[in-house]
């Protein structure tokens, strides 16, 4: 492949290349327009990607009107509160194309939002086509080139749910460009330039077009620039262009960095703890290849390109002498492919995420571009290649397909055949404009693509995306006017009760950023660790690395301590009716009653107030060392946090120790299966996939401890949890063996061999035997379950070892039963204690006594909070604002430390007296990373300013 700076193919190909894109953006998105919907994603886009780009505009415009004002760096609508520059940097700040928002107007955010996403897609064309101008190709050839490049499906599917995912297939085919002209000897500005956006743009996709930038500039230093003798002075442009470029950026990236190393996501497992993929994943790849209506992403291998590919790709292996470098990444892709250490390696070493085959697609699309270019000087050998391989091809899809039952391998196996037609009819000169016809086929294979992959059938991509119109009433009516009265405050915080508040489309309300009160559950790709230090020393069943919060599985005093106030919860939904303690009912919507007086679809949205809510900042003078907190269980840290605050043991030796004995009562119990026998939790072994379990509590006799139960909250607790599942014959010989007993249906439908066959497919399409599980427990308020997701779940996998499930609160005794399901065949091994939470007068005194020591005068101002507090003893002022490094605190105008409480919150020590206290807020490194991008921009002035010099020096004396 030559790569040429001199001849290049006529500007004209950007005019056609428009023309092919407005065609096939009609089938894109004009199938979200036919069925009534917007692009916008009903998890990331509704949740993150929109409401965070409509508060980015009014930043951003904020700024504009008082560029002298301090900028926000601390938010407290964001979860409990949140870094907003770390939010902000993975999501917008560093992306260009989120500044154009501002050039729409506050009413016009959700139509600017969606313009963004077809502008962004429109761009990544527009780069390709720059990148391949510089080969020998025609316009009609770049042209079929960017179809290919553009309407595959990990951008279909990407473009859409994740809009910057666009941002890198713009950044790489510059990448590309910016290193040639290093290469061969020319400035280093261009790269230099490159660099620099990309490092700004969004550090996780740096990180993977970084390495890619890096493979490739290797291969295509060996492969055909070995022999160059002035390689010192390429390496000295590369490493200027880098050091310049990582100095102008520094204030994105240190930043960022740090917001990394302290998120929930530094402690995951490399790879998920995978060696090698599941089965299903091999037997998926090959068709993946062509898939283009797929949307089962296998750990994230979305490839799905025009058919053609496929050829294009044979064309490249079959002429690997002529094409090394492209020989070279397709080998190494394979193997990449093949191996779950690479997706994790490109993924920032966590899990095995294969997003990195997004730079895949350049030499791809490149391949097709080659095939078109010599199209008639095929050799008869060559498509007799292409035509037993095919065969072959087909021979392996349509096996997989007998096991899968993929029906969206229709239109690209069609496509497969139409497109090898076309390549011997071109070969033989038949269509007369033998490229335009190609470019056709290429049009129709993407159109189609499309729209099997959009139409709102067999789980269509539109059925994921919100009805037109929804997310305008979603920031109006989100609590259905409930929360219209309700003061718009930092102090306190609303919730919903946990797996109920479904308000329909898959939509569910994970963040509520740009409402006027405060939700504790956040999602967002960057976490405070400490608050996922924190949810896991409750044992937060609900626990996420990207929501680590959520509802906290309903439990009272968390809420209590996280200063819920108001809680919403919609009838005859799950759990509509496990409510923690002491939260009345305050307001409700009206009742929409089932027309055909079926109660249980009746419809009514509610809203539970407590007066027991903690104030934001209180004063607590009992503490809690780390030894002492060490040794609790869960639920006991849960309770203590009404008794004091745990603080490290320099600052807790001068301070009277909490009194926490008594506050949590331990209940024995027998777990008893369907056959009647007696089941022991350290080895539970489930045969038969109809077999429940039911564990019988077992009450205490003296009636001042039944007293104490009358009001309290039933948690179970398990700790040392495995699950082992069954060897794959002996899962399918069970399952098997139950249907073929099952005499219910009629003896006539007793079918072992289908029954075996159906188990054997089922299994490996979902990867069993695997380490996944969930075991769930049904009270009279609901049913509550632990799951271990797949490995397949990405960076939603989690080993469980420990966890703790909230049942409930009983205001009237504790049930005597509850029904425990395992999902799974197989042997589960946990220990289980099951544990009550008085919540009495004990508890209610004490919630009391904080509340009357809140911080009072609470004042919030840009990246501040402040207040006064008189005390009558020393103590801590604790709180429930994330702690991070970026806080700083001043007490009665002098500097103090700031204390890490209950291991996840900030306060500081305060002495008798009367105090006026301030906890300010600065994201840390980003002082650092500006003072370092200000030298960036000098010394990068200073390099172009002698370069000039030098230029029109050496110009003056010739």
């Amino acid at each position: 492949m030559y790569f040429s700076f001199k001849q290049k193919t006529s500007s004209k190909v950007y005019l056609n290349y428009t023309l092919a894109f407005l065609v096939v953006a009609f089938f894109v998105y004009g199938t979200y327009l036919i069925t009534g919907h917007e692009l916008i994603w009903y998890l990331d886009g509704a949740n993150q990607h929109l409401p965070l780009l409509q508060n980015f505009r009014s930043a951003v415009l904020d700024f504009l009107h008082h560029p002298f004002e301090p900028l926000e760096q601390w938010s407290f609508k964001m979860g409990l509160g949140s870094d907003t520059f770390q939010v902000y940097s993975y999501y917008s700040l560093g992306d260009i194309f989120s500044y154009l928002i501002i050039l729409f107007p506050a009413s016009k955010v959700v139509l600017g939002y969606q313009c963004l996403i077809v502008f962004r897609l429109y761009c990544a064309g527009l780069a390709f086509c720059f990148l391949a101008r510089h080969f020998n190709f025609s316009q009609k050839i770049i042209v079929s080139g960017a179809l290919v490049y553009l309407f595959n499906a990990f951008l279909l599917y990407s473009n859409i749910a994740q809009p910057f995912f666009t941002t890198p297939f713009i950044l790489f085919p510059l990448l590309i460009v910016g290193i040639e002209r290093i290469l061969q000897g020319k400035s280093h500005w261009f790269l230099t330039f490159i660099f620099t956006w990309m490092l700004l743009s969004n550090y996780y996709f740096a990180f993977v077009l970084g390495i890619g930038a890096f493979i490739y500039l290797v291969l295509r230093f060996f492969i055909y620039y070995r022999q160059q003798k002035d390689w010192p002075k390429m390496i000295a442009k590369l490493a200027l262009a880098t050091i310049l470029s990582l100095l102008m950026s520094a204030i994105m990236l240190i930043p960022e960095i740090l917001a990394v190393t302290n998120s929930t996501r530094s402690a995951t497992t490399f790879a998920n703890g995978l060696k090698v993929y599941p089965l299903y994943y091999y037997l998926a790849l090959p068709s993946q290849l062509i898939n283009g209506g797929n949307r089962d992403f296998y750990f994230w291998s979305a490839l799905g390109f025009a058919s053609i590919s496929f050829f294009a790709i044979l064309y490249v292996l079959a002429k690997a002498k002529t094409y090394p470098l492209l020989t070279s990444v397709f080998g190494l892709s394979l193997v990449m492919l093949a191996f779950p250490c690479f997706g994790a390696f490109f993924n920032g070493m966590m899990s095995p995420s294969n997003r990195w085959t997004l730079m895949l697609v350049l030499p791809v699309s490149l391949s097709v571009c080659l095939l078109l270019n010599k199209i008639k000087s095929l050799s008869p050998k060559m498509l007799r290649y292409f035509t037993f391989s095919l065969l072959i091809y087909t021979a392996i899809c349509s096996t997989i397909y007998y096991f899968q039952s993929d029906e969206k391998l229709f239109i690209p196996m069609l496509f497969l055949f139409i497109s090898l037609g076309g390549i011997y009819l071109a070969k033989q000169n038949f269509f007369g404009d033998n490229q335009k016809a190609l470019l056709l086929i290429i049009l129709a294979n993407v159109c189609l693509n499309a729209l099997y992959y959009e139409a709102p059938y067999n789980g269509g991509y539109s059925d994921e995306m919100l009805a037109t119109g929804a997310y305008d009433k979603l920031q109006t009516n989100r609590f259905f006017g409930l929360d219209q009265d309700l003061t718009a405050t930092d102090q306190y915080r609303v919730s919903t009760t946990s797996q109920n508040y479904d308000l329909g489309a898959n939509y569910h309300l994970h963040n509520a950023l740009n409402s006027s009160v405060n939700q504790i559950s956040s999602y967002y790709s960057i976490q405070n660790k400490f608050v996922g230090i924190f949810a896991n020393n409750m044992q937060n069943l609900q626990y996420e690395a990207n929501i680590p919060l959520a509802q906290i599985d309903d439990r009272t005093i968390l809420n209590n301590f996280l200063g819920v106030k108001y809680l919403f919860n919609q009838l005859n939904q799950p759990n509509d009716d496990k409510i923690p303690a002491d939260y009345t009912l305050t307001k409700a919507t009206r009742k929409v009653s089932d027309i055909n007086q079926q109660t249980s679809k009746d419809q009514q949205v509610r809203m539970f107030s407590t007066d027991n809510a903690f104030p934001l900042v209180y004063f607590q003078n009992r503490v809690i060392t780390p030894k002492q907190y060490a040794k609790l269980s869960s639920s006991q840290k849960e309770r203590a946090l009404a008794s004091g605050v745990v603080v490290d043991k320099q600052i807790a030796h001068s301070l009277t120790q909490a009194n926490l004995t008594k506050q949590v009562i331990d209940l024995d119990y027998q777990i008893i299966s369907s056959r009647g026998n007696l089941v022991d939790p350290s080895s539970l072994t489930k045969e038969d996939p109809a077999e429940t379990y039911q564990i019988i509590l077992q009450l205490p006799d003296d009636q001042a401890t039944l007293n104490l139960l009358k009001s309290s909250e039933l948690h179970l607790e398990l700790s040392d949890i495995s699950y082992q599942p069954f060897s794959l014959d002996k899962q399918v010989k069970l399952e098997t063996q139950k249907e073929t007993n099952d005499l219910t249906k009629g003896f006539l439908a007793s079918n072992s061999s289908l029954a075996s066959y159906k188990y054997l497919r089922t299994s490996i399409l979902q990867g069993s035997p695997d380490n996944s599980f969930s075991l769930s427990v049904t009270s009279n308020l609901g049913t509550e379950k632990i799951t271990q997701p797949k490995q397949s779940a990405l960076s939603f996998y989690k080993v469980v070892k420990d966890t703790t499930m909230n049942i409930g609160y009983f205001n009237d005794g504790l049930p005597t039963s509850l029904k425990l399901t395992p999902s799974k065949l197989g042997t589960y091994h946990f220990k289980l204690k099951v544990v009550a939470i008085p919540l009495n007068q004990t508890y209610t005194k004490e919630v009391q006594k904080i509340q009357q020591n809140a911080l009072q005068d609470l004042t919030f101002k840009t990246n501040q909070v402040s207040g006064n507090i008189t005390t009558t003893s020393a103590g801590i002022l604790t709180s429930s604002i994330p702690y991070s490094k970026g806080w700083t605190a001043n007490v009665d105008g002098q500097k103090v430390p700031v204390l890490k409480t209950n291991q996840a919150f900030i306060g500081v020590k305060l002495n008798a007296g009367k105090h006026q206290v301030t906890f300010s807020y600065q994201t840390p490194g980003l002082l650092l990373g500006a003072k370092i991008s200000l030298l960036g921009i000098i010394l990068t002035l200073l390099c172009w300013l002698l370069e000039r010099f030098k230029i029109k020096f050496y110009k003056n004396t010739n």
